[in-house]
């Protein structure tokens, strides 16, 4: 997996609203990706709801070609753009209920399930998980304590 950035956004954000089955959704601020060596998207990160202190992450990964050390990576870089460049308090994650993978990989990172939006969609609940600077600047894998 590489780490492209804010390279090729609209494409990114694109190939995120197909997998999240988001087409007709507000639009997104930005996009963060990764791809794999064909250049084919591996895991796209959307960041919106851009607040003084709150930025709203959706995360699409490609479970099949993503590995443990490359999702890392390309999380210290998102986290480093919000937490450090845009000077956010933290970021909030929202999941449906159902999505077991995606709620472990929150908790993986540091995510804190912060509360259940019961009947937020037709068939299940939403999830709302947050992660602070603190949590950032203190993880086991902040690029700043652990050379990462």
């Amino acid at each position: 997996m590489r780490f492209i950035g804010f390279e090729r956004e609209d494409a990114a954000e694109a190939w995120a609203r197909a997998k999240l089955e988001l087409e007709d959704a507000p639009e997104f601020f930005r996009t963060m990706s990764a791809v794999d060596e064909n250049d084919e998207f591996v895991c796209v990160v959307v960041m919106t709801n851009f607040t003084q202190r709150n930025i709203d992450l959706s995360i699409v990964i490609d479970s099949k070609k993503v590995t443990p050390k490359g999702t890392i990576a390309m999380f210290n870089e998102v986290f480093s753009f919000v937490f450090e460049k845009l000077k956010a308090a933290r970021v909030t994650g929202l999941l449906r209920g159902k999505n077991r993978r995606s709620k472990r990989l929150n908790e993986h990172f540091g995510f804190k399930l912060e509360g259940v939006m019961r009947k937020a969609f037709v068939d299940d609940d939403l999830h709302v998980y947050g992660f602070l600077a603190e949590d950032y600047y203190s993880h086991v894998w902040y690029r700043g304590q652990h050379g990462h």
